[in-house]
């Protein structure tokens, strides 16, 4: 059976757009694309999750994790630029925290004991910013 002149265009279609899937997924916000976002259901238990520091972004930006859960920020071995992990904003009451300025092979470790949202920053890049919330 020979395809339809619309289906040879459709699959034509469809490939281009799964080329341009890779080219985007992971491009750093503030450099020309956005980081990624968690999209993992939301446990009402305690997880611990990893968050990649790269150049200029962590990934994912946005995590929605219970209370008790912790994160461990991990830097690249091959890092370039230094980054540090820096509460901007918290739930009231909460003692700011931060981590170490690192170039590469560091984590940081961080329990999220008090529900709200967390506004997390780079203190030497304004661009590279984060938000946890916490139920």
């Amino acid at each position: 059976m020979i395809p339809t002149k619309t289906q040879v265009i459709g699959a034509a279609v469809a490939i281009c757009l799964l080329a341009l899937v890779p080219a985007t997924a992971g491009a750093g916000a503030g450099r020309g694309g956005s980081a990624p976002t968690a999209t993992a259901a939301v446990s009402k238990k305690p997880v611990k999750r990893k968050v990649a520091v790269e150049n200029y972004y962590y990934g994912p930006a946005k995590e929605t994790i219970a209370k008790g859960s912790t994160l461990t920020w991990v830097w690249p071995v091959d890092g370039a630029d230094s980054h540090d992990v820096v509460l901007g904003k918290g739930p009231k009451g909460v003692k700011k925290f931060q981590s170490d300025i690192a170039t590469a092979a560091y984590t940081y470790k961080h329990t999220f004991t008090v529900p709200g949202k967390y506004h997390i920053i780079c203190s030497l890049h304004d661009e590279m910013t984060m938000d946890v919330i916490v139920r």
